[in-house]
């Protein structure tokens, strides 16, 4: 399987002014290439006539260029900036890659073209240009790296080697094979430079791990406080804690409107990088933590299935008052989802993501219908309400956790569909779940038996 580690880099002085040296050359190359496509794309609809066309956007009536397919392709950009100063900074296949990158972007806006005439998307527009002196990512294919005693030598361009004061080294990980290694990549990220490793490990996505039961799932309703609420088929209950991620991002957002205090709104300086920094760093550890506890809690209970409530813009549209948005659309769970979607496979687990609906309002224990979003009946009421906050009142006047009923509900969406017996799923495992901190309980010695699930991808490690 193809995976990506992204490392963070630690260079010398001189090591440190290459690679400077090099994203700005890749920042460069890139906006030639965009002037090079938009002056041939530009030219060939000067050549058809009526180059200017009229268009609504929304109430204004406005006029631009004409809106067709641009037809460069990544093979005419190579030719053309063959002898551009910045292509010959680099390394060639360094270089070729960056202008594989800007073929990429304008294979995407072809298909943002086509759809533009489907009435699917606005007008699109031609890739931008980006900041002049700024810092682009630099790859390098195993074919432009060369391995010895430890680290990876990357090609260097005849224009560059003459005046470098020191030799290039990009050292391998302990934990990767040098055989895995694909591709490696430096690049900017807020005032910091980072290695991203792409390897293969040879390990082939399991379809079906017969250690799992895959009549059994665990299933996740995503919230604020209570970040991830989940049921399980065989009769637990947890709740994965929000009230971290929510204070971290709370701080974080105190710290932006300091530094931001009476500066104009493109402001940015080195504080607000540390900033920024520090918050994507917490958000990514706590992404992988949550992510490898659910898959951990699924080995260790022999599940085959996953199933996370997800509703697609559903926190662009969220309307939920000032601060409960705050709450609740700052947390990352469509990266954790994403997450999973990539450590599933490894395991064999079966990961399904399905449309929430009415799952907080129905109550599952009076098993009430759960339509789909836009679909109600008419006429349809919730058999049960909510009460005080976090808890959920049934017809009878059971009282179970809100968040269970809800995750207890996106079970029964899919129960046929995966063939699930919801038989132990009652008011017991409903009404008072476990409640778990990743921040303080995934200690070290966690980690250290998650090392065992990694090797033997049946291990119970929790």
């Amino acid at each position: 399987m193809y995976k990506t580690c992204s490392i963070r880099a630690k260079f010398n002085d001189e090591e440190t002014a290459f690679w400077l040296n090099q994203c700005e050359n890749a920042n460069s190359l890139i906006n030639c290439a965009l002037y090079e496509i938009k002056k041939i794309h530009y030219a060939k609809l000067q050549e058809n006539g009526n180059a200017f066309t009229t268009y609504w956007r929304g109430d204004d009536l406005r006029s631009g260029w004409k809106t067709y397919r641009c037809s460069t392709t990544y093979p005419e950009l190579d030719l053309i900036l063959k002898q551009n100063v910045h292509y010959k900074a680099m390394a060639a296949q360094s270089a070729q890659q960056t202008l594989k990158s800007v073929g990429e972007s304008i294979t995407a806006y072809n298909g943002l073209v086509k759809a533009y005439y489907n009435g699917e998307v606005d007008k699109p527009s031609l890739p931008k240009y980006r900041k002049k002196g700024g810092l682009a990512a630099v790859t390098f294919l195993r074919q432009a790296l060369s391995f010895k005693e430890g680290y990876f030598k990357p090609s260097v361009s005849k224009e560059s080697k003459p005046e470098l004061l020191t030799e290039i080294k990009l050292y391998l990980p302990e934990f990767i094979d040098s055989d895995w290694v694909k591709e490696v990549t430096v690049r900017p990220n807020f005032g910091q430079l980072w290695i991203d490793w792409v390897i293969d490990d040879g390990r082939e996505p399991i379809e079906n791990n017969p250690q799992l039961d895959y009549t059994q799932a665990w299933s996740f309703d995503h919230g604020g406080s209570n970040w991830l609420t989940g049921v399980s088929t065989r009769g637990k209950s947890l709740i994965i804690d929000g009230r971290k991620l929510r204070s971290l991002n709370q701080g974080y957002s105190r710290l932006v409107a300091k530094y931001r205090q009476g500066k104009s709104d493109f402001y940015w300086d080195f504080n607000l990088d540390r900033v920024q920094r520090k918050r994507n760093n917490q958000m990514r550890d706590a992404i992988n933590k949550a992510a490898r506890f659910i898959v951990n809690q699924c080995l260790n209970d022999r599940v085959g299935n996953i199933v996370i409530g997800w509703n697609p813009k559903q926190k662009q549209n969220s309307n939920m008052g000032k601060r409960n948005n705050q709450n609740f659309v700052i947390i990352p769970t469509s990266r954790l989802i994403e997450r999973l979607k990539q450590l599933c496979p490894e395991y064999g687990i079966a990961l399904t993501i399905t449309e929430e609906a009415y799952t907080s309002k129905a109550s599952f224990l009076d098993c009430d219908s759960l339509p789909k979003h836009g679909e109600k009946p008419e006429g349809w009421k919730a058999s049960g309400t909510r009460t005080d906050r976090g808890q959920y009142k049934s017809k009878d006047g059971s009282i179970i956790n809100a968040d269970c009923n809800g995750s207890a509900n996106i079970l029964r969406k899919v129960a046929t569909q995966l063939g699930l017996t919801l038989a132990k799923v009652g008011r017991a495992i409903l009404t008072v779940p476990q409640r778990i901190d990743l921040f303080k309980r995934l200690n070290k010695s966690y980690r250290k038996r998650c090392v065992v699930g990694l090797k033997d991808p049946v291990a119970t490690s929790v």
